[in-house]
Formats: C-alpha cells, structure tokens, sequence
C-alpha cells in the first residue's frame, strides 16, 4: 500500500439497530465525534450523550444533528444531551463521571475520542504536559471513575458494555524507543512533562503508545461478559485537527490530507465498526481500520513491557490523586 493512499473501507453492515441503547462519545462538538454521533443516531439509538469542552458550541451541533434529514426520517424522536467534560482538567473530568453516574441510568457505548495533536509545550491545571494529560492520563481517569457504572449497566442489559478508544498507528515507534530513551531510574511521567523532552513530531505518538500500553494491561483485568474494551486507528481523516499549527505544518498537512485523507464519514465508520461490529476477539487488541493487528515489536518487547509496567504504576499514582480505584485497577 502506497503512503499516499489507505485501504478502501467498506460501510457499517445493514440492518443495525441500536432502539434503547445509550452511548458517550467525547470529543462529540467536531470532526469524527460528531459525525460519529450522526450515525449512531441513523442508527436509531435511544440516546446519545456529547461530551465536550464548550457545551455553547454542542448546543449548535444538536441543532445541525436535529435538522439532518437522515436522523428526521430515521429517528427524530432521540434524545440528544450535552455534558462539560475538560479533558485538559482532572478535576472536570470527575465531575462530569460523576454527572454521568447519577443521571444516565446506564453506558451501552463509550468512545473516548477526544485528544489533540500539540505543536508546542504547554501544561495542563494538573502541571503534566498537556497531551498526556488529555490524550492518556484523563482518559485513565474517566475509566477508573466510570468503569463500575459500566459493568452495573452490563449486568443490567445482560451483554457486556463496549469502550473504544481512538488511538493512532503511530503508537508503534515511540520516540524513546529508538531517540532518548528514558533512564532506569527516571520516572516515565516526569520524562513525558520535561520540556527538554518535548517534540512536536513525536508528541502525539508517544502519547498514543501510552494510551495502547494502558489497553494491553487494562484489558487482562476485564471480564468480557461485562466488558469489551478495544483501540482503533481510523487513519488519516480530514477533520480540523492540526488547524491551530504554524502556517508551513498546515499546508503540508492540507496537501497530504488532499492525496490521502478519508472523508470523516468513513473515519467514523472505523470507529463504530469497533464499538458495534467488531466481536469479543477484538478485546484488548488495536485495529487498525476495521482490523485487529497484533503487539506493535516494541510493545511485545521486554523492554516494552518492563516500560509498560513501571507506567502502570506511575499512572495509578497519578489517578488516586482523584479518584478511588475500582478493583480492576488494583488487582
């Protein structure tokens, strides 16, 4: 498969009705949140839930969501609600679990889409570099908060609850695997907040490789009956993501987007695929587009797994700062 091109994607297959059921997708105000929840809506679910830093801009969006024709013919009496969520924030992140805990009375579908794609060194309230913060450690957090309601809401339902997270093909290669690596002795989060440490390149990957060493650990601890939990990598999509970066990275990017990208529908695709379609073999495993692939070399390595099990530690440190740990994080 050449670089400038991906894999022909095929869509969601018919028949799929998602009557009763409910679903959070964070990161929901744009992009493949949004458009992610347009399909789910097609779909005939119940409720959908956008989880989103500026709740002003999502009210915009469940007007656009309410108008669309798709949605008026197919299923125009959903309920489509809003909730804050900063991803940036700990804090923000605790309250709206606890938001969703006391008024949702249960998670079929959660899809942890937010993140973002940094172009220079900035801090998150908590002092972490602010990627990791929102792309890794907050999404740790939710989980930890929320993953008793979702087993609550499997035994409810009698089939297991789905969480899916976005995660990217560029976890592979993390720049410490193969540029300056982290020291024994160093702690992995103090490295990832060192601006001495800071690439714009790499960034974003090395955030994601802590995202898929976080599945890989978290997965084993799960029973499938109440939990299936996988990471996808949609590909490269045309979205808004990377419109906040120097002018010379933008076109670079927008030239590159216009050979290659998919349009957002069908990164959407990717992304239920994993949530609705794809099957308990898929659980603890990453897919790219629509398939499952295994351990990146690095990630099967020993180093990758002595790696992967100080971060565990150190990210379990880090939550209990907020939050108590449900016995899947502890065991």
């Amino acid at each position: 498969m050449s670089i400038f091109s991906q894999p022909k994607l095929h869509p969601l297959p018919a028949g799929i009705n998602l009557s009763g059921r409910f679903a959070i997708i964070t990161g929901a105000s744009s992009g493949l949140g949004l458009e992610a929840a347009r399909q789910l809506l097609i779909l005939k679910i119940s409720t959908v839930i956008l989880a989103v830093r500026n709740p002003s801009k999502a009210e915009t969006c469940i007007s656009s969501l309410r108008t669309d024709p798709e949605i008026k013919k197919n299923n125009p009496q959903a309920e489509i609600k809003t909730m804050k969520v900063d991803m940036d924030d700990p804090h923000s992140v605790v309250k709206f679990t606890e938001t969703v805990i006391a008024e949702v009375p249960r998670v079929d579908y959660l899809i942890l889409n937010a993140g973002f794609a940094p172009f220079k060194f900035e801090t998150s309230p908590s002092g972490h570099e602010s990627s990791i913060q929102v792309n890794y450690l907050s999404n740790v957090l939710l989980l930890a908060k929320i993953l008793p309601h979702l087993e609550a809401s499997a035994e409810k339902t009698g089939q297991p609850s789905r969480i899916s997270w976005v995660g990217s093909r560029r976890h592979e290669s993390p720049s410490w695997a193969s540029k300056k690596p982290v020291k024994k002795d160093e702690s992995i989060l103090k490295y990832m907040d060192d601006p001495k440490n800071f690439d714009f390149t790499t960034k974003y990957g090395d955030s994601k490789t802590l995202c898929a060493m976080f599945l890989y650990q978290l997965a084993l601890k799960l029973n499938t009956e109440k939990i299936i939990f996988n990471m996808m990598c949609p590909g490269m999509v045309t979205t808004a993501m990377g419109s906040d970066m120097p002018l010379p990275i933008r076109i670079y990017i927008s030239v590159l987007r216009a050979i290659k990208s998919r349009p957002v529908e069908e990164g959407a695709w990717v992304l239920l695929h994993a949530a609705l379609v794809a099957d308990s073999s898929t659980h603890g495993r990453f897919l790219t587009d629509m398939d499952a692939t295994p351990k990146a070399p690095y990630l099967a390595s020993a180093a990758g797994q002595e790696f992967s099990k100080k971060l565990w530690n150190e990210t379990m440190d880090d939550v209990k700062q907020y939050t108590s740990l449900p016995p899947a994080f502890i065991s």
